[in-house]
């Protein structure tokens, strides 16, 4: 039987630790979130970087901003001193 995303999302609700590690901003259950509402499956390749990072607890940021950037057709932000 296939889960509708409520089921996932009340199964992810009534996960404890998931649902405190989102609220401490752990990237490791933000990763376990996604994974969750996915079903599994894999990140495209140019954010499997972002999510190996993320499963170890670190936060790419600079990563993610770039990814918002490309996906936004956002310019890249000035360097200090450029004008």
């Amino acid at each position: 039987m296939h889960k509708t995303y409520k089921d996932v999302y009340d199964d992810i609700l009534s996960d404890q630790n998931l649902t405190e590690g989102m609220m401490r901003n752990d990237p490791r259950a933000l990763i376990e979130w996604n994974k969750r509402m996915t079903g599994g499956e894999e990140p495209p390749p140019d954010y499997e970087e972002i999510t190996e990072r993320m499963e170890r607890g670190e936060w790419p940021v600079e990563q993610i901003e770039q990814k918002r950037r490309d996906v936004m057709d956002l310019p890249e932000p000035l360097k200090k001193g450029e004008d």
